[in-house]
């Protein structure tokens, strides 16, 4: 048990470089030459630095561990496979505040947003429907709530293009749709788009800095830095020319967004579930911790030579990897013949490094345990391994 534990800590210590949480959702990705950098799998849109290869050694050892959440209220250990869904429904699940163009800097739990916003941004809140009047060179950031969900829409318009968001706090399966109307101040002329499509909220795709190139943001798709990088949001895009043409004048338009629920949706009173069900599991815990710790000894073993991989760990492009003793012998992976360059494996090299196990023979009586180098030498003379 002490050296399960010792491991979890030491992948738990392991942190991606764009967003400094723990890589525990897929995939993870090797940014670095030197192995050092990798990237999880909540950053999976996030191309500031390119990818060189998948790290599927380090998930194939975590996969049989437990990840802390990402957010700090929250104190569950949860099974790599469960990470991701944890973390979507989690009820100490925190975002900025959407509103902080108005110079509110919030990080605030998702269940008290609407708290948040009535006691920040009371003019910024709708029930149901959004009904609002802009001018056409505003930007507006607004939260609608329907029954128990939840919505962010925003509305920027520039260089003639008005671009209409909304986007769900929670993943809704498609249950709800919204209507669109523009209305002219001076007439009764009125634009209507139908079934608009929802989003789901992600405040580093939904940041309005990054809409509008202005961002500063580590680890936000659209920085000052990379000012041509894409921002990949579901926008609803309005010429404005050709509302114009309709109702002679634009320089303010009544934008009214109507939450619509399809037929899928049966309960306009009760929120969808998103509890995360807790399976006990049957198996006896000494088994199960020697199951993860054998299958941690098959990932450092060199799939070549068979050998312990205890010193540099080299891997190629697509994320084999070999001992040092094989590599200096070949030049192509042997599992995929791609040239093999100077690319090392280094959270592996970390984990063969700190991680202690039992010795091989602990089923005959052996009980022995020591870090890998010496636990190689160790199995070799290992008396127990003849019975």
């Amino acid at each position: 048990m002490a050296e399960l534990l010792e491991l979890q800590n030491k992948l738990v210590s392991m942190k991606c470089c764009l967003c400094n949480n723990f890589l525990s959702v897929l995939p993870i990705m090797v940014l670095s030459e030197n192995g050092k950098q990798s990237k999880c799998g909540r950053c999976k849109n996030n191309n500031e630095k390119p990818s060189i290869c998948r790290n599927f050694t380090f998930e194939n050892v975590a996969m049989d561990f437990s990840f802390p959440c990402i957010y700090k209220d929250c104190n569950e250990m949860i099974p790599w496979k469960e990470v991701e869904s944890h973390e979507d429904a989690c009820d100490k699940k925190t975002i900025k505040c959407p509103i902080y163009y108005q110079e509110c800097e919030g990080i605030v739990q998702v269940r008290n947003l609407e708290e948040h916003c009535k006691r920040y941004h009371e003019k910024n809140i709708y029930y149901e429907t959004f009904n609002y009047l802009i001018e056409a060179s505003r930007i507006m950031i607004s939260f609608v709530i329907y029954n128990n969900f939840q919505f962010i829409t925003t509305i920027t318009t520039f260089k003639g293009m008005s671009e209409i968001n909304v986007a769900s706090l929670k993943k809704i399966n498609e249950v709800f749709t919204y209507d669109l109307k523009l209305i002219s101040t001076r007439n009764d002329t009125f634009v209507t788009y139908k079934n608009q499509p929802i989003s789901e909220y992600d405040e580093r795709n939904h940041c309005l800095r990054c809409i509008c190139s202005k961002c500063d943001l580590s680890g936000y798709p659209h920085d000052k830095v990379r000012d041509n990088a894409p921002v990949d949001i579901l926008f609803k895009k309005v010429d404005l020319a050709a509302v114009k043409s309709l109702f002679g004048d634009i320089s303010e338009i009544r934008y009214i967004i109507k939450i619509v629920p399809n037929k899928e949706y049966r309960n306009n009173n009760k929120e969808t579930s998103s509890d995360t069900a807790i399976v006990e599991n049957p198996r006896n815990e000494v088994n199960i911790v020697d199951e993860c710790l054998e299958k941690l000894k098959r990932q450092l073993l060199c799939p070549i030579c068979m050998e312990y991989m205890v010193d540099k760990i080299y891997n190629c492009e697509k994320g084999h990897v070999l001992c040092k003793n094989c590599k200096i012998q070949l030049t192509e992976c042997p599992s995929c013949r791609i040239k093999l360059g100077e690319s090392r494996c280094f959270p592996l090299e970390n984990l063969a490094d700190e991680v202690v196990l039992a010795c091989l023979y602990s089923k005959n009586g052996c009980e022995f345990t020591e870090k890998l180098k010496l636990l190689s030498q160790h199995e070799k003379e290992c008396v127990h391994k003849q019975d």
